[in-house]
């Protein structure tokens, strides 16, 4: 007889500070580069399945704010509830917040060195990278539907040209596209 998969325990408040607070303390380039790492780390800690995963970051990039922030106090939120979102608040924002405070004090002097100058130049390069990998995960692992990919596109196309537009736009695309996929479903 086998032994029934034991679901590992959901972590609390100290755990989850950690936990983000290392990741936002190393990861350099902002949300782009911090979603990523923390998909990977909540998925691989069995936190998380990918898919609950993308719906909370998809969840993140409908609300106004840091994109880094956002997904993590929506992850806190699920694993902890308001526990987890003050942890992951906390955990994200402390780092940078120091970082800045203690940088400001010394980049003037050490901005130029030609070390320091290329370690932020090769940084910066990374992020198209990371980005355009999360792009290709979230649309290899969506549900594709005829109708799904007609929004997608259509809505894509419609934020794209509605320049000062965009943001009641995109709520519009959210909208219209949320009823679509109920009235299909």
């Amino acid at each position: 007889m086998s032994e029934p998969h034991l679901q590992e325990p959901q972590p609390g408040f100290f755990t989850l500070f950690t936990f983000f607070f290392g990741i936002s303390a190393v990861t350099i380039g902002g949300g782009y580069v911090m979603v990523p790492v923390i998909q990977r780390a909540v998925e691989k800690r069995g936190w998380l399945a990918e898919d609950d995963f993308y719906d909370l970051f998809a969840t993140a990039q409908s609300v106004p704010g840091p994109l880094a922030l956002n997904t993590a106090v929506f992850v806190g939120r699920r694993l902890a509830g308001i526990r987890g979102f003050t942890a992951a608040l906390l955990g994200i924002l402390l780092p940078p917040f120091a970082s800045i405070i203690a940088l400001t004090a010394v980049l003037d002097v050490i901005g130029e060195w030609p070390v320091v100058k290329g370690f932020l130049e090769g940084a910066f390069a990374v992020v198209p990278g990371l980005t355009a990998a999360l792009a290709f995960n979230m649309i290899k692992k969506r549900r594709w539907t005829p109708i799904r990919a007609v929004l997608t596109v259509a809505g894509a196309l419609a934020i794209t040209l509605s320049a000062t537009w965009a943001v009641p736009v995109f709520f519009s695309v959210v909208a219209v596209s949320w009823l679509a996929e109920r009235k299909a479903a």
